[in-house]
């Protein structure tokens, strides 16, 4: 008699139960050690289990993706809301987003992972990629809209340039580039402002 049909709840939650495994040895010995068999035997199960749930290492990846964006946006939706001011949310979110980066790298490493994925291929990662953007463009909204500051584009451009700064700050620091006299706690005030002023129409 054949075994019956996993549901949608079951398949959920054992993805991820397996991400979970996935997460800690990725976490401990980065992806090379994270190879299905090595998930199977900490999880406890056939070596062809995980298979029954991820189509490919990389499809298991996007899934750990996911959780990175997932990761970054509750980091800072929960620095914003600790600010009295939206020009002050947006410089509590770029201090929150280079310290959860250094405070976890490999974790910040798989937001920008290259597995091929696209966002019409892989809903979910576009979801989570856009949902932790949107915490950074909705905080510049509402500086807008309070007249804190005033755009020189929309909201959605200013998010992009805000990101691109911050990943670029933490890129050269995680990289070991920051060795020509200015350390990353030097640079990442003048940042902040440098953007701030930046977004700003010219008075």
């Amino acid at each position: 008699m054949p075994r019956p049909s996993l549901t949608e709840i079951q398949i959920t939650q054992s993805r991820s139960a397996l991400l979970d495994v996935a997460q800690r040895l990725y976490e401990t010995a980065g992806v090379d050690g994270m190879s299905f068999r090595a998930i199977a035997a900490e999880y406890g199960c056939s070596s062809t289990m995980p298979y029954k749930y991820f189509d490919s290492k990389a499809d298991l990846i996007d899934g750990l993706r996911v959780r990175s964006y997932e990761w970054l946006r509750g980091v800072l939706v929960a620095e914003a809301s600790e600010a009295d001011q939206p020009v002050a949310a947006l410089q509590l979110l770029a201090k929150a987003y280079v310290r959860a980066a250094l405070d976890r790298p490999l974790m910040y490493e798989l937001l920008y992972s290259d597995t091929g994925a696209m966002p019409e291929t892989e809903p979910a990662l576009f979801g989570a990629k856009r949902a932790a953007l949107d915490v950074c463009k909705r905080v510049i909204a509402a500086a807008a809209d309070a007249e804190e500051i005033e755009l020189r584009g929309d909201p959605e451009t200013a998010a992009h340039l805000f990101w691109a700064g911050a990943h670029g700050l933490v890129s050269l620091e995680l990289g070991g580039f920051l060795v020509m006299g200015r350390s990353i706690d030097d640079l990442l005030d003048p940042l902040i402002t440098t953007l701030i002023q930046g977004l700003k129409v010219p008075s």
